[in-house]
Order: C-alpha cells, then sequence, then structure tokens
C-alpha cells in the first residue's frame, strides 16, 4: 500500500494524458495507469482548434506542427443535393486559433503520454485497474496489477485523495457504478478504415475534414499528412440491421459507400490499408461526472456521436478543467463532490450544446442551417466558432442560447 500520488489517473489516452501533464505542470504528483502499451491504434483523429489553448500552455504545439498535418476547416457535402459548404476557422469568434490538426492517433496519444512523462508525471503502461477502493462514497485508491502478460504481477493497492477515470468508452467507473445510458435517437454504428490515393482539396484546405451526408447517414476524410487518409461512416440502425447474411464489414462498407456519389468519387482511385472496423452505440451519458474524491475526464463521462470531432476536444479542454479543479481541491483540502461542482457544469454544458446541434441535425434542422444560400454573418460565426470547439467561454453563452432558441424544435434540450 502506497500513497505518494496527489491524483491516480486511469487511462492515458488524450483525457489522461493530458491531465496528468497539466497536474505536472501545477506541481502536482500524478500516476497514470494505463492497460495497453503505446503507440496503438484508434480512431477519433481530428482535433478542434481551441484544444490549442491547452497545447500551448503545455508547451505541445511545436511537436504537433512538426508531426501532423493543419486542419484550417471543414467541408460539409451533401449527396442529394450536391450543395457543399466549407466553414474556415480562420472566421471564428477566436481566429487566433486558425487550425486544428489531423492525427493518426497511435502517434498523437504516444506523443501526449511520453510529454505527460517529462513534465514529472509517473506513467506506468501495461497496468490494468481491478477496482477503485471506496471508504465509504469516497474513493481513495485503486487496485491494480501489471498485466503485460497471465500472471506477471500480484494486485497491488495504490493510494491518492483524488481518482479519475479517463479509460474512455471502456468507463470502467462508471460501468461498475451503473451510471452509464445510451442516448435516445443516437444508436449509431460507425464503420471505419484507413485508405491510399484518396481525393483531397489542394493547398491551405488539404488538411480539411470532408463530411458527407447522404440518406443512411454521413462519412468523414480525414486527411493525415502523407498519403493516408481515416475514412468512415455512422450510419443508422436501420442500415445496420439490412446487412446481408454473411457479408463481411468490408462488404457492408464498399456497400454503403455506393449509396453517396461523392463517397464514390472520393475513393475511386483508393485503396483500402486496414480490413473495415466498427464501433456500436457510439453515443452515451453519465449522469453524474464527479463525486467525493473522484471524477470522470474525456470519454468515460460521456460521449456524442463523432460528427463534429468533439471526443478527443472535451477530453483535452475537460482535463485542463479538471487539473486546475483538482489542485484547488487539494490545496483546500476538500476533494468531495461539492469542491469539483464547477467543472462537473462546464463540462455539462459543453457537451449539452454539443447534443443539441448533434440532435437539430439528425432531425434535419441544423443540416439546412449549415447549407443555407443567404446564411446571416453572425450565424456563420456561430457555426465556425461551435466547429472550432468554442464553447467553454462564458461570454458566448447569450450568443448559443439565441442560436438553439431559434433552430430547435421544442423537443430538443433547453439550454440556459
Amino acid at each position: 500500500m502506497t500513497d505518494r500520488w496527489d491524483a491516480i489517473i486511469l487511462g492515458g489516452g488524450p483525457g489522461g494524458s493530458t491531465l496528468a501533464a497539466s497536474l505536472a505542470r501545477l506541481g502536482r504528483r500524478a500516476l497514470v495507469l494505463e492497460r495497453e502499451r503505446f503507440p496503438r491504434f484508434h480512431i477519433g483523429e481530428s482535433l478542434l482548434p481551441l484544444s490549442r489553448e491547452v497545447f500551448e500552455r503545455l508547451g505541445l504545439d511545436e511537436k504537433l506542427d512538426a508531426r501532423f498535418l493543419r486542419k484550417y476547416g471543414a467541408r460539409f457535402l451533401c449527396s442529394s443535393t450536391g450543395r457543399t459548404r466549407t466553414y474556415s476557422f480562420a472566421d471564428a469568434f477566436e481566429p487566433r486559433f486558425e487550425f486544428a490538426y489531423q492525427v493518426q492517433r497511435d502517434a498523437f496519444d504516444e506523443l501526449l503520454l511520453r510529454h505527460a512523462a517529462e513534465l514529472g508525471a509517473e506513467v506506468r503502461e501495461s497496468w490494468e485497474a481491478v477496482e477503485v477502493v471506496f471508504e465509504g462514497p469516497r474513493a481513495v485508491g485503486v487496485r491494480a496489477r501489471p498485466c503485460a502478460r497471465p500472471g506477471a504481477g500480484d494486485v497491488v493497492e495504490l493510494r491518492a485523495p483524488v481518482i479519475v477515470d479517463a479509460t474512455g468508452r471502456d468507463t470502467f467507473l462508471a460501468s461498475r457504478m451503473r451510471r452509464k445510458a445510451q442516448v435516445a435517437e443516437l444508436d449509431k454504428t460507425a464503420l471505419f478504415a484507413h485508405y491510399e490515393g484518396v481525393a483531397r482539396e489542394e493547398g491551405i484546405q488539404e488538411g480539411n475534414i470532408q463530411v458527407v451526408i447522404f440518406d443512411h447517414g454521413w462519412f468523414w476524410f480525414i486527411p493525415f499528412r502523407g498519403g493516408l487518409t481515416s475514412v468512415g461512416a455512422v450510419v443508422s440502425s436501420r442500415w445496420i440491421r439490412g446487412r446481408r447474411k454473411g457479408e463481411s464489414l468490408d462488404d457492408l462498407f464498399d456497400r454503403t459507400v455506393a449509396e453517396s456519389g461523392w463517397a464514390r468519387e472520393f475513393l475511386a482511385s483508393a485503396r483500402r490499408t486496414r480490413p473495415v472496423g466498427a464501433l456500436a452505440d457510439f453515443s452515451y451519458r453519465i449522469d453524474q461526472l464527479a463525486g467525493d474524491g473522484w471524477l470522470f475526464v474525456g470519454d468515460s463521462g460521456g460521449f456524442l456521436d463523432p460528427l463534429f470531432s468533439t471526443g478527443a476536444h472535451l477530453a483535452v479542454k475537460g482535463a485542463d478543467l479538471a487539473a486546475t479543479a483538482i489542485h484547488r481541491a487539494l490545496e483546500a483540502g476538500d476533494t468531495s463532490r461539492a469542491a469539483f461542482a464547477g467543472y462537473e457544469a462546464e463540462i455539462r454544458y459543453a457537451v449539452d450544446l454539443f447534443l443539441g446541434v448533434v440532435q437539430g441535425f439528425y432531425k434535419g434542422h441544423f443540416r439546412e442551417t449549415l447549407f443555407e444560400a443567404n446564411q446571416r454573418p453572425t450565424m456563420r460565426k456561430l457555426i465556425t466558432s461551435m466547429l472550432a470547439g468554442d464553447v467553454f467561454h462564458s461570454e458566448r453563452r447569450p450568443q448559443w442560447a439565441s442560436f438553439l432558441r431559434q433552430h430547435y424544435p421544442p423537443e430538443l434540450p433547453a439550454f440556459a
């Protein structure tokens, strides 16, 4: 039994690594327990510009710029009408961050994890959390073991005043606490692969994400530096139920591509470099993001449909906010749920705002707004700022509230 850390973080993905790095920068002792050994494949490869607020502060921007393709905007294409619309991040409310990055997650996640270690965090890869230790309602530690091979090590108990679940879609603690619930009407499935030779834009727009809308969902086309592109399709449960007997995921994906003229055109000369993968039931929510001595960061606290590439941004920005909350709680000697109330409220607001826009898209309201021919300059700036991830600045809230009231039907969530 040891008690030499201020926080134990379960998971070394973008949320866990950013939190560990941010805590180390604040002089706090952080331990990261990561079940896998990096690098490892992961989807969620398109970042948002406002994440760079955090990357700059942690000294990561130059490392990212040296390795990854810049993303200056997002282009939407409608397969049924032929309409297209490009949003450039330079037109957002915060033009200082005019680009983000398109990242291969194996390289990106490893870079973040190694950077956290360089800043002073302790990182243990191939370590598996067995359970979170509670004394009454308060989390006080973790039971964990090395898992490089079966029987490699005994379970040990590690203690800290704050335990953070950053295990992503594994939702290690939330699943055990039965706090996880699917989001109604967002029961989508993602099919994805990597390709070489996908058609892409030229010049500064080469790194733009392409979002192709078609009758059964939408495609993403995320270009990387070099010739590789991540291609995915987020499709309805009805489309998945129509999968033919014995049909492989590769064949299902090819049949999905055939449903969109834009997708067929982009992939006409392309070669698939890895088998098609799938993730079902993409969207879920967690009813409580913090408690006495514990909190959730990133996807472990909920995940939305990846339409606007919000997953990594919520993880990175959420980790930054969590680091501040944890640091202040430790200074005050109070790591109760009340100490994390501000953090929980900030994350709830951002997630709910993105959720409203995603729901508006699938119901058709926001989809029409995206392609509106005579779009007002203020509306364009709002949409661009949302796509840039500018949802954490309190001065924008009146504008977001007005935007949602004007463009969404009564059955969608209300926002203060």
